[in-house]
């Protein structure tokens, strides 16, 4: 879909910028439709790339953050609507930080869980990836409405798991 160039971010974006421990944050805000979700995986690739965060350890954050912005679309807005999805990510040192803040229907932090892996059947495992993925996931209720979702990944552990496994 050619949304005016939209959707096409410069390569440039984020490239050939000196990579600094403490970038500023990067923040989205997007309607709670699934057509924006490209745009936030992209945002985050770039962002990721610039600080030279492995390929698979890239796309397995990016798996996190498209799993939990389809949950709050799913869940916290019951279905695609204008309502917003605001994403901020945040790299500090050898922490990669994000945040996903909606403004819909309040989730009951006691029912978040993966379902059971053994039964064979679509979807359900957005909660599984990213309690296995991350190194914290914390949901945070305590607002007029909506929910803040953080998660955390200690990145120099990832790093150091894919220098490792090149060694061996």
């Amino acid at each position: 879909m050619n949304n005016g160039g939209f959707w096409n971010l410069p390569t440039s974006l984020f490239k050939n910028q000196q990579v600094d421990t403490m970038a500023p944050p990067i923040k989205l805000s997007v309607p709670s439709d699934p057509k924006y979700l490209g745009l936030i995986r992209k945002v985050l690739q770039e962002l990721l790339d610039s600080h030279e965060v492995p390929a698979d350890t890239a796309r397995r954050l990016i798996l996190c953050v498209d799993e939990a912005c389809a949950n709050v679309i799913k869940h916290s807005y019951n279905g695609p609507c204008d309502e917003p999805i605001e994403a901020t990510f945040t790299i500090e040192g050898d922490d990669f930080k994000v945040q996903i803040r909606d403004y819909g229907k309040q989730c009951d932090t006691s029912q978040i869980k993966p379902r059971c892996l053994d039964e064979i059947k679509p979807g359900g495992l957005g909660t599984h990836f990213m309690n296995e993925i991350m190194d914290e996931v914390s949901y945070c209720t305590n607002r007029a409405k909506g929910t803040l979702l953080t998660m955390i990944k200690k990145l120099k552990t990832e790093l150091t798991s894919a220098h490792d496994k090149d060694k061996g």
